[in-house]
């Protein structure tokens, strides 16, 4: 007889209402080095201070503010045990915080090196399951497990984005349904630019819990820039994302997807080309009182045929909805469809779908969805899917920056500070 399968027992519930942070790890900086380097000046002051001045005037948002008014060198810590010949380095900055130097081809735990890690994370980020990457790489599955959840405790949005000239003005979120240690939870992703700039973890999809789950990302964006307020976001027509992105930015305009309502037509007449043809006619209109002149010329026409009960439900849903779709009009850079939060939402659930869902604690169920997220953003493009691209990743295309031409190492680099630009605390969300 086959033994019942009892899920794990695990806490669904929020700890915190901000992500939490890591005191020791978040006053790491990582210091663009080669390990030929590292061995000819780390152990020398004087030229340790003069490659840190040069990287801190080149990219002044890798290092603390507060180093711009000088800093002292502390010395060096003992070598690593996990690292032989590696040491760590110390500096103190003039309000007296104290500060850890990093080399750049090692990661924040001394944990592995960059080159053993491009082949795996590369195979990770594209869902491949962990007992491959262990076959292949050696270890065992909870070392690569380990391995995401310690990425994942940077800052999506620090480490991606890293200056606030460079934050997104118009946004893309929506849920995913996923099994979670044997009940079903929602993902709830932010996005923009091609990258994932929020992924959280709820275990129901109502307001209070979106506000949660979406609040992660508010808090990162403004630990990045204070300020920062998107202009627009696009979602589904689910009430609580809206009311939740409302609550977090009471400035925002919520565009509606415009592909969520044809995808509702089209399912239910899949032969039905020229209904089809004409609904996206509508889409491409020029101006908001084109739409609307659009949108009226569809429906005369609809209404003159002969349709099925449920086709004509659905379908009179978009000319209902006109006035909410005409909203995309008024943000002309804004996301008029779903694109850009579904596809890097589809690389999510292979992932997901490898691990046969979610089987941890909230904690580390969602510091595993972001460790895959940044690995998504900072993964290098295929070359032959676009020869002309000049963007290395995601990331580079969305933040015009770029620090190793080794991508994992570039990713080290942009995590300094475990990507957090401030050491203020979180504005507090509601519980």
């Amino acid at each position: 007889m086959d033994a019942v399968k009892t899920p794990r027992s695990c806490s669904r519930d929020f700890i915190k209402a901000e992500f939490p942070r890591v005191p020791g790890a978040g006053r790491q900086i990582s210091v663009a080095i080669t390990r030929e380097e590292y061995h000819a000046i780390w152990s020398d002051p004087m030229k340790v201070r003069s490659l840190l001045e040069k990287q801190i005037a080149a990219h002044p948002e890798l290092f603390p503010a507060s180093i711009s008014e000088g800093f002292s060198l502390a010395g060096c810590l003992p070598e690593s045990v996990k690292q032989p010949g590696v040491r760590l380095r110390q500096l103190v900055t003039r309000d007296k915080t104290k500060w850890t130097l990093r080399p750049s081809f090692v990661t924040p735990y001394m944990t592995a090196r960059v080159e053993d890690l491009e082949g795996p994370w590369l195979l990770l980020s594209i869902g491949v399951p962990l007992w491959v990457v262990s076959r292949i790489f050696g270890r065992d599955d909870m070392y690569w497990y380990r391995q995401l959840e310690q990425l994942g405790r940077n800052s999506l949005v620090g480490t991606t984005v890293q200056t606030s000239q460079q934050m997104p003005e118009h946004l893309a979120a929506d849920e995913h349904h996923v099994d979670w240690s044997g009940s079903k939870g929602y993902v709830g992703m932010t996005a923009a630019g091609g990258c994932i700039l929020g992924i959280s973890l709820s275990k129901e999809a109502d307001e209070p819990h979106l506000v949660q789950a979406y609040g992660v990302f508010a808090n990162e964006a403004q630990d990045v820039d204070a300020d920062y307020t998107p202009k627009s976001v696009n979602t589904d027509g689910w009430w609580s994302t809206q009311n939740a992105f409302l609550s977090l930015f009471p400035t925002i305009s919520i565009v509606l997807c415009f592909l969520h309502g044809f995808l509702k037509v089209r399912d239910r007449c899949f032969k039905e080309f020229e209904l089809h043809k004409r609904i996206w006619e509508v889409y491409f209109a020029s101006s908001s009182q084109d739409f609307h002149q659009r949108m009226d010329l569809f429906k005369t026409w609809f209404e003159s045929q002969q349709w099925k009960a449920y086709v004509v439900e659905m379908t009179s849903k978009l000319w209902k909805r006109a006035d909410q779709y005409a909203v995309a009009y008024d943000h002309p850079n804004c996301y008029r469809t779903s694109n850009q939060v579904d596809r890097p939402m589809n690389r999510i659930k292979r992932a997901l779908y490898a691990g046969r869902g979610l089987h941890g604690h909230r904690r580390s169920s969602e510091l595993h969805l972001r460790g895959v997220a940044l690995l998504n953003n900072f993964r290098p493009f295929a070359v032959s899917s676009n020869p002309k691209q000049n963007a290395k990743c995601p990331a580079h295309r969305l933040s015009k920056k770029v620090y190793s031409q080794n991508w994992v190492e570039n990713l080290m680099l942009a995590a300094s500070m475990r990507g957090y630009k401030t050491a203020k605390k979180p504005v507090p969300r509601i519980r």
